[in-house]
């Protein structure tokens, strides 16, 4: 879920439309599992991930924010396994990117 600071970022039209660009870019594969970790029929739920995150301090330095050398594909297992790094569980979220628990999953 983004925090307070970054949710009119992530709703705002130029980030939808540089992430959706992005995904394109990598014809919408994962850039960990290469998808590996999806089961079922159904389209997966792909999320453009900031590598160094945003914060308060840098979500208005371009490079940071839009820039695709900081930008990663990545699908919802993989985000949950990258956000729960070193926390001693893999958070997991939601469609909406909303926390529903802890998950011992691993990617890949």
């Amino acid at each position: 879920m983004a925090k307070d600071f970054s949710k009119a970022f992530y709703n705002s039209r130029r980030w939808r439309k540089n992430a959706k660009a992005f995904a394109a870019s990598q014809c919408w594969i994962c850039s960990r599992c290469h998808n590996r970790s999806m089961t079922g029929s159904g389209t997966p739920r792909m999320i453009v991930h900031h590598k160094t995150p945003l914060t308060p301090k840098n979500i208005h330095d371009d490079s940071i924010a839009y820039g695709w050398d900081n930008l990663e594909l990545l699908c919802i297992d993989c985000h949950n396994a990258v956000h729960a790094e070193g926390k001693g569980g893999e958070c997991q979220f939601d469609a909406d990117g909303n926390p529903t628990g802890r998950k011992t999953f691993i990617c890949g």
